[in-house]
């Protein structure tokens, strides 16, 4: 008997998607580690885990937990919001440049 597992669709904030495939017992870091040693080369460059943050149904999953205990269901697509989210350190080297809001990326979920 085969294993089921997650076949996560990723939607980026400017509507491009990657697929990957996931075991069942997979904690979220797991799968954001999977997921940045895969990173495309156009989105360069990949985030650190703790960078990047896994949205499903409205929520930010947290790095301990699994797919399970946010009860994402198995064996079918299933669609998640990537957002990465710039390092401490280079949003202060940032500060005294503004930019405008039209440059600017935003990330809208409805559910």
């Amino acid at each position: 008997m085969t294993q089921k597992q997650y076949t996560v669709k990723f939607l980026f904030a400017d509507a491009t998607t990657i697929e990957q495939t996931f075991q069942l017992d997979i904690t979220v870091l797991g799968a954001k580690q999977q997921l940045i040693s895969s990173w495309p080369a156009a989105k360069s460059p990949a985030p650190t885990p703790d960078e990047l943050k896994m949205i499903y149904n409205g929520k930010f999953l947290e790095n301990i937990k699994t797919f399970q205990d946010y009860k994402v269901p198995d064996g079918t697509l299933v669609n998640m919001h990537l957002q990465p989210t710039p390092s401490q350190k280079s949003a202060s080297a940032n500060t005294t440049a503004a930019k405008p809001i039209s440059e600017e990326g935003r990330c809208c979920i409805v559910s």
